[in-house]
């Protein structure tokens, strides 16, 4: 073999080595994390994977974020919820029946099952969501008091049934009502990305997708994953405690998210719908729970209820911190969970 043979042989050879090196590379699992902006929410996610199957997974997730918000998000003029919105409004009969998803019926027996335990968490209050300015409009304002009365006569969640015929699914309303799945929306979404995950058989993975957060097997380090409970109040302290998950879900609502100061007083974007204003029994609440929608619904409720959530039997989740509005932290626990 002549040298020049042997020069090109070795360039081959070197050639064949790096294309081996990238497959093994790129086929190797290691944790791997990427952000993803998408329907107005951020998404975190770390999870054990080789970097093509991180690929393929973030379009499987762009693709069920998106599919899901074109049933839940009422923003979308063109979802699901938003058309059932408008042909409520638009309704003149007595009775309204709508065909509606396994998603969407699913979310209705959801949100009424909270509604009917606890009337301030109402599926209908959308009227008041968008008097107060946490809406489409986004023009945060104190609403007049008669403003209130006439939203508060708007909300009903008595007045929706879901029905099941020839196995199809319909809501049938009996009022002008209007619905906003905001108080638990973001819950199921991370149970329908927990669904992805299983598809791609990937094990040890964190989602934190708006603050809701679903931890599944252990970290890098090969120990359950560690999940930081935000202060209400001091970012200094930046932290109430630190929770070891694995498998579970941790939810918070906060009076801190979305809110707006007037004449000295601010105002957040979690209204009881009973009363028609803003509830200041607790400034957050955190639940961890196995289901991220239920925990986002129990969350919601706990802020709502403050500490007299802890005597409601109703309830059940793995552990709730709550802060109340003197800034106490109270803390329940179920070994039985």
């Amino acid at each position: 073999m002549t040298s020049k043979k042997k020069y090109y042989l070795l360039i081959l050879v070197v050639v064949a080595a790096l294309i081996a090196t990238i497959f093994v590379y790129k086929n190797k699992e290691k944790y791997i994390s990427t952000t993803i902006a998408i329907s107005d929410t951020i998404l975190n996610i770390t999870a054990q994977t080789t970097e093509k199957k991180m690929y393929d997974l973030v379009a499987s997730i762009t693709n069920e974020i998106n599919r899901m918000d074109n049933i839940l998000n009422p923003y979308n003029t063109n979802s699901e919820i938003a058309i059932i919105n408008k042909k409520s409004l638009e309704n003149k009969e007595d009775v309204l029946r709508i065909e509606v998803s396994e998603d969407m019926a699913h979310l209705f027996e959801t949100g009424l099952r909270y509604s009917k335990i606890n009337p301030s968490f109402d599926i209908s209050v959308r009227p008041l969501i968008e008097l107060w300015g946490f809406g489409v409009k986004e023009n945060q304002t104190v609403p007049k008091r008669e403003e209130i009365e006439s939203a508060l006569k708007k909300i009903d969640y008595s007045k929706v049934s879901i029905i099941t015929n020839n196995g199809k699914k319909f809501i049938e309303l009996r009022d002008n009502l209007t619905f906003d799945f905001g108080s638990y929306g973001k819950g199921y979404i991370v149970t329908k990305l927990i669904d992805v995950f299983k598809n791609y058989n990937i094990k040890n993975y964190l989602i934190d997708y708006g603050g809701d957060t679903y931890a599944n097997g252990v970290n890098s380090k090969g120990n359950p994953w560690v999940i930081a409970i935000r202060n209400p109040r001091n970012d200094e302290d930046g932290y109430l405690g630190l929770i070891q998950a694995t498998n579970y879900t941790i939810v918070t609502s906060g009076d801190y998210e979305r809110f707006f100061t007037e004449n000295g007083t601010n105002y957040h974007h979690i209204i009881d719908a009973k009363i028609g204003y803003p509830t200041y029994n607790a400034m957050s609440a955190t639940i961890v729970h196995t289901n991220a929608e239920e925990a986002d619904a129990l969350s919601t409720t706990a802020f709502l209820m403050g500490t007299n959530f802890f005597t409601n039997e109703n309830y059940n989740y793995r552990e709730a911190y709550i802060v109340d509005s003197n800034g106490d932290l109270y803390i329940a626990t179920n070994e039985s969970f």
